[in-house]
């Protein structure tokens, strides 16, 4: 009731908001200027699409003048669009793909080059000059933080290695979030509300707000923003009682009619989370070349479940046989300290940070352990009836819980030129000292009915599975980038990066469920590794015009190898899956080697209709080699190195100005692939990456009225549309490595209308996902025991609308 009433009220409220005049010359000047433009951004130029002020290279320039393929957004047109979070963002962005668990649980690739495989991303994330580093061993992959886009200044997203400028890790591209920084002479503030309700869920609110105090004029400020975000869940969790048991021939390849079964208990909205950030941030300027800029960033996170639903009924839904809840939390804390020092022709700058991070997931798979097909349970392992989930020979209730806490120090001194001349540099040394430790622990109360895997005598030991990997990682590096003109219109720009890596790595992993049983741990002992990496960087661009640049890239980037776990070779189930994966050795590989990419990649930059027409194109290729991937011998992770991956791919980006008010914007990217995974690469389609989708794209319509001299109305309507792309699926008992299968592509509806009043407040209502599509984001790996007769799929937030209230003093 209260969602349709919420529904009508936004309507009506659209309707009825007045449309008259138009005013094409409104700009916005950075984060304190006050426009009503539809487009404020932080430079501008003489028609009406404007631009933004960027550091990509280390040194500033504008969107339009930089040779690389890159997206930037400023925090103004992050407000307007109304983009909650990064992940919102990364959808619509061609040549971007995400997969996501839930709040702070998002993983980035881009141009194809997932991250399913290795201990490293493959795309870069900073805050600031923070690089937040992905967690090692995280089952649910690589994910970073997903902060809260109140008070940007900007975003960028580069595509494409980045090796040279922001090291490992940024092979595929790197995501940069800039935030605002403390004006030293004027008090400002903002407060934001944004009231919606979720078809399916119930009542959501996101609150934040920003305070800029000049303790000391034009010397001294602090900024503070503070965030709390709540989203009711529309998934839910159902306990049935009695749990009917799984069908088919044979028996377990059918899952039982749990959406008729009795409902012993109903959690609607399972999924629901509660978000609070805050960001502390004080700037010192004793002269007008030295600053010194501390800051402190927070954010924690806790859901009260996986967005995802069981692919069989296929329901919003998850349904259990006992009463397990399965939380995820997740807790960052941040310190960084810039220094910078201004001579006469270049800057000093020092970027020193430290940032500590735990996340926790439960995970429950009592239905899986009792699956006949898994031959977990005792008695299926010898030709004995089923016992059922209840008795006295029931197999019980099984979870398991993931800890995962990591730690990073990072120190980067760089110089950069001011500019001046023909020559303009960047140059510095780089270090980070990056420490995760993931773990595992999984219980079984009623351990007797379940199969000691290293003994095959009834288990001894309620702990099923025990394991923890910690990782260290340093990193040393130089690096130099120079763009040179030799003439006024042909500039090249020369760039390396030689970067140093020391890696140490141990696994162990115990109970009856381990691959020796509990008698037996696996213990893989300390591994070392370490490597030297020269990243170059080659690019040649010629200014026909001001308003027309084209450029070409060779660029390369790299990421460290790292180690396995230990896992037998022997035996009913690992035999097998050994020798499907043809190994010869005796053993699984107990490391895989850095893998890196060498692009190539062809570009243009246009102004087009004096100025109204904004067309910016690429076309690249990928030359991945040694590529990291993950297979899963007896569903179990194992990095290994594969041959090669070949990727082709083009990008555009369009905005024009079409008049009346009315601003089209137009982007899409697609990009074919081909895996050669070598001798031990089993995973069909064989020549299928995971979680890439080829073609993507975001088609959006702006609309900007001015209402007298002191109002303005605001619309936009925005269609992104992700391809079909593979997941790994577990379905088939039989197979020792699960399958990929193919996901439907989906596309999303957002729609947004408003009023602004001067610089003082707005109101905009908007509905998101307005066809209210369930979408299939990915097929979730478990940790636990994947259930063959089916799975369980993460899935968006259904059609949400409501109100979103600003007012500046």
């Amino acid at each position: 009731m209260f969602f349709r009433t919420m529904i009508v009220s936004i309507l009506a409220a659209t309707w009825a908001l007045p449309v008259v005049g138009a005013d094409e010359n409104s700009t916005s000047q950075g984060e304190d200027a006050n426009a009503l433009g539809p487009n404020a951004e932080v430079a501008t130029n003489s028609g009406n699409i404007a631009e933004v002020i960027i550091t990509a290279e280390k040194r500033a320039s504008t969107l339009q003048d930089t040779p690389v393929s890159i997206i930037a957004m400023s925090g103004d047109s992050l407000q307007e669009r109304g983009t909650p979070s990064l992940a919102a963002l990364a959808q619509g962005t061609p040549g971007v793909s995400l997969k996501s668990e839930g709040p702070s649980q998002t993983e980035i690739e881009m141009r194809g080059m997932t991250s399913s495989g290795g201990n490293s991303a493959t795309v870069g994330f900073y805050l600031d000059d923070i690089p937040l580093t992905g967690p090692a061993s995280a089952q649910n992959g690589h994910v970073v933080i997903d902060p809260d886009l109140y008070d940007l200044n900007r975003i960028e997203i580069l595509r494409g290695p980045q090796g040279t400028l922001f090291g490992s890790g940024s092979m595929g591209g790197t995501v940069r979030l800039i935030t605002n920084q403390p004006n030293l002479s004027q008090f400002r503030s903002t407060i934001e509300s944004a009231l919606s309700g979720t078809d399916g869920g119930g009542f959501n609110h996101k609150d934040n707000l920003m305070v800029n105090l000049p303790l000391i004029e034009d010397t001294l400020a602090l900024r503070v923003v503070g965030t709390e975000d709540h989203t009711s869940g529309w998934i839910d969790r159902i306990v049935a009682d009695p749990f009917p048991l799984a069908a088919g021939n044979p028996v377990g390849t059918v899952r039982g009619d749990v959406q008729d079964a009795p409902i012993e208990k109903r959690y609607p909205g399972s999924n629901a989370y509660q978000i609070y950030a805050a960001r502390v941030t004080l700037l010192w300027k004793p002269t007008e070349s030295l600053s010194v800029t501390p800051s402190f960033f927070h954010e924690s996170s806790n859901q009260s479940g996986i967005s995802a639903y069981d692919s069989v009924p296929g329901t919003e839904a998850h349904y259990q046989p006992f009463d397990i809840a399965e939380p995820q939390t997740d807790s960052l804390t941040a310190y960084s300290l810039n220094v910078n020092y201004s001579f006469p022709t270049f800057d000093v700058t020092s970027s020193t940070a430290r940032w500590t991070r735990n996340s926790t997931q439960v995970e429950e798979a009592s239905e899986a352990f009792n699956n006949p097909l898994e031959g977990i349970t005792y008695s299926s392992n010898y030709g004995l009836p089923n016992p059922g989930y209840y008795g006295p020979g029931g197999s019980g209730p099984e979870h398991g819980m993931e800890d995962d806490p990591s730690h990073q120090f990072s120190e980067e001194l760089r110089l950069t030129s001011t500019g001046k001349g023909r020559a303009d540099w960047a140059a510095g040394l780089y270090y980070s000292n990056f420490y995760s430790l993931w773990g595992f622990k999984g219980t079984t109360p009623n351990y007797s009915s379940y199969m000691d895997l290293g003994t095959l005598a009834p288990a001894t030991t309620p702990n099923w599975f025990d394991a923890y990997s910690p990782t260290t990682l340093k990193q040393y590096a130089v690096f130099a980038d120079t763009t040179y003109a030799l003439t006024d219109e042909l500039k090249v720009d020369v760039g390396a990066r030689v970067n140093r890596y020391n890696y140490r790595f141990s696994s162990c992993i115990s109970g009856w469920g381990s691959g020796n049983g509990a008698s037996t741990p696996s213990c893989s002992g300390l591994i070392p590794l370490s490597s030297t990496s020269f990243d170059p960087k080659f690019n040649l661009s010629y200014t026909f015009s001001p308003d027309l640049m084209t450029y070409a890239t060779v660029a390369s980037g790299f990421r460290p190898g790292g180690g396995n776990a230990v896992y037998p070779t022997t035996g009913a189930a690992w035999a097998a899956a050994f020798q499907q994966q043809g190994y010869t050795s005796g053993k699984w590989p107990s490391t895989y080697e850095p893998d890196r990419v060498l692009s190539y990649e062809l570009g243009e930059k246009a102004r087009l209709l004096d100025r109204r027409l904004t067309v910016n194109a690429s076309i690249y290729y990928e030359d991945w080699r040694h590529v990291q991937l993950e297979a899963y011998p007896n569903d179990w992770a194992l990095n290994i190195n594969g041959n090669y991956v070949s990727i082709y791919g083009a990008d555009i980006d369009v905005r024009a100005d079409l008049g009346a008010g009315l601003q089209l914007e137009v982007a899409a990217g697609y990009l074919y692939e081909w895996l050669e995974g070598g001798p031990h690469w089993v995973i069909a389609p064989i020549h299928k990456l995971p979680e890439v989708a080829p073609e993507s794209g975001t088609v959006a319509l702006s609309y900007f009225k001015p209402i007298g001299g002191s109002y303005a109305f605001t619309a936009r309507l925005e269609n992104s549309y992700t391809g079909p792309r593979y997941s790994i699926f577990f379905s088939n008992p039989y197979e020792f490595t699960g399958t990929y299968r193919q996901l439907p592509g989906y596309d999303l509806i957002n729609i947004r209308a408003g009023v602004k009043f001067r610089e003082t407040w707005s109101a905009t209502v908007f509905v998101n996902n307005l066809t209210n599509k369930h979408a299939q984001l990915e097929s979730m790996f478990t940790e636990n025991e994947p259930q063959p007769d089916f799975t369980r799929v993460v899935t968006n937030q259904p059609l949400t609308a409501g109100v979103d209230l600003t007012y500046r003093y």
